[in-house]
């Protein structure tokens, strides 16, 4: 084989060797470990035991994070050094840190809901797959931007395992002033609001919450 096409055969054998590892049983299994279920390590039973069990105790730390008004909170963190993997676990017993009150994914987290819901998801794109408008509260306050009634649409019911979805939108920094300004503050919009339209939300935090027993 001559020199030139030696160098052509090293790209493809390349390609072909991440190919095979795309498809291999190790790159399934980290691809499925990114769909938040509300069972198993994730369910209404689950504990930082049950996490450390399942993620192994050096992914999983249990520290104070921030709450709503900045107020500190405590919580169980899966994967805390990986950005695109965390997780927060706030738990209804605290001392025992088992039952999840709320389960969090933001910022960069490449956590999905089973629907394909993800950060950065447009509100466009979750109100098609609630199958009608919703409403969230405006903008740029301390809860802003949450969904405050599903108005009875596919998202309000309970995911498979008991826990409801939430979602936190928040707009582009370059959103224009002009709409941003009518769909700011403390009051409710639905989403199919031309202004809401207007500035382009997509999802920043995605939480499931189970009701307490």
């Amino acid at each position: 084989m001559t020199p030139a096409m030696q160098t052509a055969s090293a790209p493809v054998s390349l390609i072909a060797g991440l190919l095979a590892l795309s498809s291999s049983p190790a790159s399934a299994e980290s691809a499925a470990t990114r769909v938040i279920k509300c069972e198993g390590s994730f369910g209404r039973n689950a504990s930082h035991a049950s996490l450390v069990k399942a993620f192994g105790n050096n992914n999983v730390v249990y520290r104070e994070i921030e709450g709503v008004q900045d107020k500190k909170t405590k919580a169980s963190i899966l994967y805390p050094a990986d950005p695109k993997a965390r997780l927060e676990f706030i738990w209804q017993d605290e001392r025992a840190r088992r039952r999840p009150a709320l389960i969090r994914a933001k910022d960069q987290s490449a956590w999905a809901v089973a629907n394909g819901i993800r950060i950065g998801t447009a509100l466009a794109d979750v109100e098609k797959m609630n199958g009608k408008p919703f409403k969230l509260s405006g903008f740029d306050w301390d809860y802003g931007g949450r969904v405050t009634d599903w108005r009875d649409g596919a998202l309000a019911k309970p995911q498979p395992g008991g826990c409801t979805l939430g979602i936190e939108f928040v707009h582009p920094e370059d959103a224009p002033e002009e709409s941003l300004t009518k769909v700011s503050g403390d009051r409710e919009i639905l989403s199919d609001h031309a202004d809401m339209r207007a500035v382009e939300p997509y999802v920043a935090v995605m939480t499931f919450s189970y009701p307490k027993r």
